[in-house]
């Protein structure tokens, strides 16, 4: 007799193989930043290629109707981690195999860019006859070495790359050996990525330098910089885009740099910056510089334990001159009510603000942001609820609510981590609720 799981229909099967093993349910398990936190500079964990214990290989071992439905979804083969095989004999054999069975699908993986993968012509031989089909590339802890093997070969000379539309720099290794010595001997290499008409996003979780590329810097609509690298790259990334309309960038180390007169962010729309450590070098030399971002509308200033003061005052004169209408804001950092209060004054176009409690923990004056509806309160820990003032919480709740000059707030979201289901309410927040503010709770 059957099982129960030999017994599902096969679009029930299609399901749960198409969620266990799809990149989105892979990223949720392995999520690589916070909304509190610094971006992290480690690679996520796609099905390895050559581990035939895990990922879709696996499905194939049930049973036969197992196989023949992972045979049926190319899709369950697009994305995939290649790294250095442990056992070179069959490794093309196994790739090859692996490539075949994702059909004619996009492309998503991640590969071990390292030096020591220049010994594996033939895996990169297979893998760049793929070439037309990479839509998201990770190159992990990237080496000339590596890029320069990749670019000798036949298909990347010969074609562009028509569905690449994001390149990552992902490191697992503190000691990259990406050597930007060596730059001006690798010009076909820093050229690799240069035909790839569709690209638009560029993501650096590395060391790398990616301003010495050649890339097709007017396309770029968004940037993500971790602080492993240099502030002034992405400052300098970001100063080639003329057209980026999101960028996350981490600004922790400061080198010496001309000042630039002019930072122009046109079409900016989403902009978070990530302050990870105590120095305020980066802030001292930006505020010489005109930072123009008419178009701003979500901005997120991430402190941690350090202090907000420095990004809020830097932005303060950029949204003033460029009259920016800003709709969401996110804070988090040690903060004074002044400086805090000054720079709601002029941003009263805000209609939605997350504050992380474990920092900020304290609320935007009653009479400013007359167009909020929305507070979030962001916990690190469920005990960080405490840290707010509850009786200030419902002063301001019930001002605004009686008010005829500005917006009652609605809603007021709890976000906690993904594990939390639920939090312990203080008394006060049952009373709001009673008097009809909706409280919710949400991840993050």
């Amino acid at each position: 007799m059957p099982t129960r799981i030999y017994s599902l229909p096969p679009e029930l099967l299609l399901a749960i193989f198409e969620y266990t093993v799809s990149p989105s349910a892979v990223d949720s398990q392995t999520s690589p930043r916070s909304e509190s936190e610094s971006t992290v500079s480690s690679a996520e964990v796609w099905p390895d290629v050559f581990d035939v214990n895990h990922g879709p290989w696996v499905l194939g071992q049930v049973c036969s109707k197992w196989r023949s439905i992972s045979l049926s979804l190319p899709y369950l083969w697009s994305a995939f981690y290649l790294r250095l095989p442990q056992h070179e004999e069959n490794a093309v054999d196994v790739l090859r195999a692996w490539l075949d069975r994702s059909g004619n699908t996009p492309l998503q993986f991640q590969i071990t860019a390292t030096a020591a993968f220049c010994g594996q012509q033939s895996l990169l031989t297979v893998l760049a006859a793929a070439s037309h089909r990479w839509q998201s590339v990770a190159l992990v802890d990237v080496s000339m070495g590596f890029l320069d093997a990749l670019a000798t070969q036949r298909e990347i000379q010969n074609s562009s790359f028509p569905l690449l539309q994001e390149l990552s720099f992902l490191s697992r290794n503190s000691e990259s050996d990406f050597d930007i010595s060596v730059v001006e001997d690798s010009p076909t290499a820093l050229e690799i990525f240069l035909n790839a008409p569709k690209l638009n996003t560029l993501v650096n979780l590395d060391s790398a330098s990616p301003s010495t590329f050649q890339f097709p810097w007017n396309q770029l609509t968004t940037y993500v910089g971790s602080e492993a690298s240099h502030t002034i790259d992405h400052l300098e990334v970001m100063l080639l885009c003329p057209n980026l309309v999101e960028c996350d960038v981490a600004f922790r180390e400061f080198r010496n740099w001309p000042a630039v007169s002019s930072l122009p962010l046109l079409k900016l729309k989403k902009w978070t910056i990530r302050t990870c450590s105590a120095t305020t070098d980066v802030y001292a030399l930006l505020s010489r510089t005109d930072i123009q971002v008419p178009q701003l509308k979500e901005l997120s200033l991430l402190a941690g334990p350090y202090s907000l003061d420095p990004a809020l005052n830097l932005l303060y004169p950029a949204l003033c001159s460029s009259r920016s209408q800003l709709e969401y804001l996110e804070l988090s950092g040690k903060t004074e009510s002044e400086s805090f209060s000054r720079f709601l004054e002029i941003s009263g176009t805000i209609t939605h603000i997350r504050i992380w409690m474990d920092s900020v923990a304290i609320l935007p004056p009653k009479n400013l942001l007359p167009m909020l509806n929305t507070l979030e309160l962001g916990l690190t820990e469920q005990k960080d609820i405490y840290e707010l003032d509850m009786t200030a919480l419902a002063d301001v709740v019930r001002f605004r609510l009686e008010s005829d000059c500005v917006q009652s707030i609605q809603k007021l979201n709890i976000v906690v981590g993904e594990r939390e289901t639920s939090i312990v309410r203080p008394p006060i927040m049952e009373v709001l609720e009673e008097e009809g503010l909706l409280i919710q709770v949400c991840s993050k």
